[in-house]
Order: structure tokens, then C-alpha cells, then sequence
């Protein structure tokens, strides 16, 4: 067994070293740390053997937000596409995609169309739905946001975003939209 031998002056003043006795003076120091660096840097790959490849149209930013997800009908990545629509709209998606099958194809839940606050006038062509994409815990669903969901009063646009909660099933349980105007403050 090495033994480490202190070299004047101490090993962590300027200067100082800590070798390995008759080793001609290799800084074990140096040698401990990158053990550390590399312990802790290591890299690794998950199931490539099993790897299921699940694609949608880029230009759509498909794959911006994605999240597992369990429900009756078995086990999906949800996978949220905010430029769907792109060129003619960014309203944005979300895509379920299955794992626990064979298919790699991934269907549209079509919730911009569904996405909707009443007695408002909205402006959805640019709300980027799926920027945001979380499980919610109490309804066993999830919850998708788009951002830049406008609301018009009169000529002023007011860009306070858009969340809807989505059902187990990918039903629409309602849409909210935090800081919208009420028909009695501005419009």
C-alpha cells in the first residue's frame, strides 16, 4: 500500500504537494480529484436497445415539452408542439404519442380548437398551446399553457396567456386565463 508523504511545505499551502512515496513525486492530489470529476461525470445511455423513436414536424417545434403519462387507456409521452399550425398560425398542441405498443405514431389531440375563454373576444393564431406541459395530481390529467393567447377590447390586445386543464381521458376539463378583462373593468 502507497503511503502519502507530506512534502515541505504543507500540501495545501502555495507550493505544497502531496506524493506518492518513490513515485518520483506524481501529485496524488491530482489523480484524487479527477477520480472525483470523474465519478461524478460520467456519462451513460438508457434501453437503446428497447428505444422507441416518436417523430412529428419540426418546424412545428415538435418535442418542445414532453411528459409521461399513465391513464386507463395505458402509458404515453405527451409531447407538446406550440408552432402547430406553422406557416399560417402558431396556435400550437399537443401530441399523444403511446408507449406501451408497438406504434410510433403519435395522434393530435386537437385542444387549440377546444382551447376557449367564453364571452370574449380571443386571439389564438400565435398562443404557442404546448410551451407549457405539467401532470396535475388532483385531476389525474395534465395542464397545458399558451402564452401569448390574446384577448381584443376594442382596439387593444391584451396578450395575458391561456391554460386548460386536460382531462385523464384528453378532454378539455376548462380553459382559464389568469389576468383576463372583464366585460365591466376595459372592454
Amino acid at each position: 500500500m502507497a503511503e502519502l508523504c507530506p512534502a515541505a511545505p504543507h500540501p495545501l499551502e502555495p507550493g505544497g504537494s502531496w506524493t506518492r512515496a518513490g513515485h518520483g513525486g506524481a501529485p496524488l492530489f491530482r489523480r484524487w480529484c479527477w477520480g472525483i470529476l470523474h465519478n461524478c461525470c460520467e456519462a451513460y445511455n438508457v434501453g437503446l436497445l428497447g428505444a422507441k423513436i416518436f417523430s412529428g414536424p419540426s418546424r412545428e417545434q415538435f418535442g418542445y415539452a414532453v411528459q409521461q403519462f399513465v391513464n386507463e387507456q395505458g402509458k404515453w409521452l405527451l409531447v407538446g408542439s406550440p408552432w402547430s399550425g406553422y406557416p399560417a398560425n402558431r396556435t400550437g398542441d399537443i401530441y399523444a404519442c403511446p408507449v406501451g405498443t408497438s406504434k410510433t405514431t403519435c395522434k393530435k389531440l386537437n385542444l387549440q380548437a377546444l382551447t376557449t375563454i367564453p364571452n370574449v373576444t380571443e386571439i389564438k393564431e400565435h398562443m404557442n398551446l404546448g410551451l407549457t406541459l405539467i401532470q396535475n395530481s388532483k385531476t389525474g390529467g395534465f395542464l397545458t399553457c399558451g402564452p401569448l393567447w390574446a384577448q381584443q377590447c376594442g382596439s387593444q390586445y391584451y396578450a395575458t396567456g391561456v391554460c386548460s386543464e386536460i382531462s385523464p381521458s384528453f378532454q378539455i376539463l376548462r380553459s382559464f386565463a389568469p389576468a383576463v378583462q372583464s366585460v365591466f373593468s376595459l372592454c
